[in-house]
């Protein structure tokens, strides 16, 4: 690559071309909610699961007639290279690299070969299409419509130029904003909501500019006091405190006068109590009493009737309690509000090719997002209102049964150690590749048919769902993927089309501005 191909690459990735909108009115709330981690395949399987698959709240037309957009949604982080062009493995420092290119999804390229979407499993990693997302890169291009590599947080990928996410656009134009999530509240996805860190691992910093932002609402789990069973423990020493900015970060949060003004809550109660809608106040930053996640990593409860066996931790709120409480806390700003909340949890039990765990986590966010929705319904409207309901990435490699063969491996392990996990991920080297298939419905209350070809993230499609204000805007984005569609267009009406991830901050971005220029008093 030459030194001025190479310049033009790194410029392009900080000037995308955006088309014009078509709206004819904006909004004056906007909901992003992302579930972490969930693509087409993992979607259908907790929907198969619960018997709702294209029939959830947010797939169906509303009793207004409000009817959702659907959309495949494409994400990619910048992949780095060097001097002469070259891709850089994944996770290299960005500070060796001499450039970053953006790769996008291709479907021409994608379905090629099964391992396309998943390449840098492998070695070599010097090939054009081998780009995935993090959680930090992706949510910053979510919220802030632009490329980073991933770990950075709304920063590009050399760590200087700092991005604006929607949550502080919001703020500028008078509206309120929060950030809601299932896993700690410093964690990449709701970091991007406002922070800005050359790493998604520095916890105490992010956690430390979250909570002096002017974000109103802040929430999700990383409490130190608390095991993810519930239990009280002892902190072992300073690090068990760095989800929440560190100890004396959380003795301000506790204290009297607490920061900028924010009232802190931690206990079960507290935050239902904000989901009653009572005595609301005007800022709080609330810490559920788990250390990483609400549900996902509990252990030693009882046995239960869920898709794992065990029962719920019962100390937390699920999510969505939280969000509709932050819903409460922000609809007080006469303006309007932004918010994100996260199912976080999802993309942990891909990581771990946990599928009844994952269906639990996919099912807590769609009751998010019923509860969301009976939220608008109930107290705005989808004419003033925009939900975005999507994912920032897939993880896992989720595939139907029989998609691949693992030559002397089982299908799906059989035994929960990392060896047999591994064992059953694909392998092109030694696998065989058979022919792509949708998870497959064995009937609700059973786990469909599945395997994991990954333990890691990948460059799948997800979905996306969007209803009420704005949401039209999607089509001036789309490009179209009818492989895709044949697999996973008929329970969800989906005709292949889709959208890179830009759109859902340009989307977002627009809508508040249409509605605040609507509202602005003439001159």
């Amino acid at each position: 690559m030459t030194a001025s191909r190479l310049l033009l690459a790194t410029a392009l990735t900080g000037a995308l071309a955006v088309p014009a909108l078509a709206q004819e009115q904006g909004a004056r709330n906007v909901i992003l909610m992302i579930s972490d981690g969930a693509g087409f395949n993992g979607w259908l399987a907790a929907d198969y699961y619960q018997g709702l698959a294209g029939q959830q709240s947010y797939q169906v037309a509303r009793p207004d007639g409000t009817t959702p957009v659907v959309y495949g949604l494409a994400h990619d982080s910048l992949a780095l290279i060097d001097e002469i062009g070259a891709v850089l493995p994944n996770g290299a420092d960005p500070a060796e690299a001499a450039g970053a290119v953006e790769q996008g999804y291709d479907p021409r390229t994608r379905w090629t070969r099964f391992e396309n979407t998943f390449r840098n499993d492998f070695p070599p990693v010097e090939e054009t299409y081998t780009s995935y997302t993090d959680s930090a890169a992706a949510g910053t291009t979510l919220q802030a419509g632009r490329k980073t590599a991933n770990g950075r947080l709304n920063l590009d990928w050399t760590g200087t130029e700092e991005f604006t996410p929607i949550a502080q656009i919001a703020i500028d134009q008078g509206r309120a904003a929060g950030a809601v999530s299932s896993v700690m509240l410093s964690h990449a996805t709701p970091a991007s909501t406002i922070a800005h860190n050359v790493s998604r691992n520095n916890y105490v910093e992010i956690a430390t500019e979250m909570f002096e932002s002017d974000l109103d609402v802040i929430m999700g789990a990383g409490h130190p006091f608390y095991d993810n069973s519930g239990n009280e423990v002892e902190p072992e020493d300073e690090g068990a405190y760095r989800f929440v900015g560190g100890p004396e970060m959380l003795e301000r949060l506790t204290s009297e006068e607490g920061i900028g003004g924010a009232t802190f809550i931690d206990a079960k109660a507290q935050f239902e109590a904000l989901a009653e809608g009572g005595d609301l106040p005007e800022r709080v930053i609330g810490i559920a009493r788990a250390g990483s996640t609400l549900q996902a990593s509990r252990e030693g409860l009882a046995e239960a009737d869920t898709p794992s066996g065990m029962a719920m931790n019962p100390v937390v709120p699920d999510l969505a309690t939280m969000t509709v409480g932050a819903l409460n806390v922000l609809n007080q700003n006469e303006n309007g509000f932004f918010l994100m909340s996260e199912g976080g949890a999802v993309d942990w039990m891909g990581h771990a090719n946990d599928m009844p765990r994952f269906i639990e986590e996919q099912i807590d966010f769609n009751e998010a997002v019923d509860a969301v929705i009976t939220w608008v319904e109930e107290n705005s409207s989808w004419d003033e209102t925009l939900l975005i309901v999507t994912s920032d990435h897939e993880t896992g490699g989720i595939w139907g049964e029989g998609t691949f063969t693992n030559v002397g491996g089982p299908a799906v392990a059989e035994e929960r150690t990392d060896a047999a996990l591994e064992a059953a991920n694909f392998h092109p080297a030694e696998d065989m590749f058979n022919e792509f298939l949708a998870v497959q419905d064995r009937g609700a209350g059973n786990i469909p048919g599945h395997q994991w070809a990954s333990d890691r993230h990948t460059n799948e499609l997800v979905p996306l769902w969007a209803i009420g204000a704005g949401a039209d805007a999607f089509a001036e984005f789309a490009q179209t993927d009818l492989k895709a569609a044949e697999l996973w267009g008929t329970p969800y009406g989906w005709d292949g089309a889709f959208v890179d991830n830009t759109a859902v901050f340009h989307v977002m971005n627009e809508a508040f501005a249409t509605n605040a220029r609507i509202m602005a008093p003439s001159q």
